[in-house]
């Protein structure tokens, strides 16, 4: 049986007196890529920022491996465990493609140089930046090199899971490709993902479950092909009515 590698259990976040979550429940598997959908305020960021401790949530648990993470206070040694790649890239502008790689494998995980330089160049590699992009500061490289950058960052970790908070929203469509490409790969060779997104094309393709998130609680949660073309609420289906529209596709549209 495939074993939980993390448990999100009666989660809510409160600011001041606004509800921001109200009672999440979920699991992920390891090796599973699970999709959040949903409007603009819903929740779905800062419940990724609660499951990395950059928020900390008002009640109830996180689960990582076995670990109760909302229960510790070394949360720079729990980040370290999970991978988040931002929208926005989150580099550093004064660091070059492979230092800001090089940054966390040296100064957390606390590797010798030679080590980290390995794992710096291979995660880079596998992402498709090339050697010749690696001495290349944030600013000579194009919004989908950086956030390409930015997952090999992830990656070179090697995080339990990685969080990604609508990864291509920053990018031109035409670089949007050859991020969802990376995150494709990854999750086709068992990387452990969470991913916000309303790219529908590499959901119905990738993920193992979409769960759809309003007013602070997940709606519905299904199989892609039942959330994304055949859902059952009247609010998700008016959400999946107007995020088809704008695709300019029709719910019989699949990606091969």
């Amino acid at each position: 049986m495939e074993s939980n590698i993390l448990v999100v259990e009666n989660l809510w976040k409160f600011y001041g007196r606004e509800v921001i979550l109200k009672n999440i429940n979920f699991t992920v598997k390891r090796g599973e890529t699970k999709v959040i959908i949903g409007p603009s305020g819903a929740g779905k960021s800062t419940l990724l920022r609660c499951i990395n401790l950059l928020v900390r949530p008002d009640r109830g648990r996180i689960i990582l491996d076995g670990d109760v993470i909302t229960e510790r206070r070394d949360v720079h040694n729990i980040r370290s465990q999970i991978g988040f790649v931002f929208q926005h890239f989150n580099l550093f502008n004064h660091l070059t493609a492979i230092d800001n790689v090089l940054l966390g494998l040296i100064k957390v995980k606390k590797l010798p140089r030679e080590e980290a330089m390995r794992r710096a160049k291979e995660a880079l590699l596998s992402v498709g930046i090339t050697e010749e992009l690696w001495r290349k500061y944030p600013a000579q490289l194009s919004g989908g090199q950086q956030q390409r950058v930015a997952i090999a960052r992830a990656i070179a970790m090697d995080p339990k899971i990685i969080l990604f908070d609508e990864p291509t929203s920053a990018l031109d469509p035409e670089l949007i490709w050859e991020v969802l490409n990376v995150m494709e790969k990854l999750s086709r060779n068992g990387m452990t993902m969470i991913v916000v997104t309303h790219e529908l094309g590499f959901a119905i393709k990738v993920a193992h479950e979409v769960m759809f998130m309003d007013g602070g609680t997940i709606i519905e949660r299904g199989p892609p092909n039942q959330i994304l073309l055949n859902p059952k609420g009247e609010r998700i289906k008016r959400f999946m009515d107007r995020m088809w529209y704008l695709y300019s596709l029709n719910r019989s549209s699949k990606v091969a």
